[in-house]
């Protein structure tokens, strides 16, 4: 009878340590989900801030804000009063 008992509680032991593992598995696996899903909103901002960056520094809209700030091209270049 005490054999019986002491392959019970082992018996339950492992069921335990299964669904322990079982559970931590989940709890990894959906924090590893969140994370992804971050990683993927962070990229998808990265490539919206270059191409941003991109269009902000084409030569012509450079040109557009230099002239709206009272700058000159250095080819047209002159003394202002």
């Amino acid at each position: 009878m005490r054999t019986a008992w002491r392959y019970g509680l082992l018996y339950l032991l492992a069921l335990l340590l299964v669904f322990a593992a079982g559970h931590r598995n989940q709890v990894e696996r959906a924090h590893l989900r969140a994370l992804e899903a971050q990683l993927a909103r962070l990229e998808a901002r990265e490539e919206a801030l270059r191409q941003e960056g991109w269009r902000r520094t084409q030569p012509h809209r450079v040109l557009e804000w230099a002239k709206a700030h009272g700058f000159v091209p250095m080819s047209q270049g002159r003394w202002s009063p």
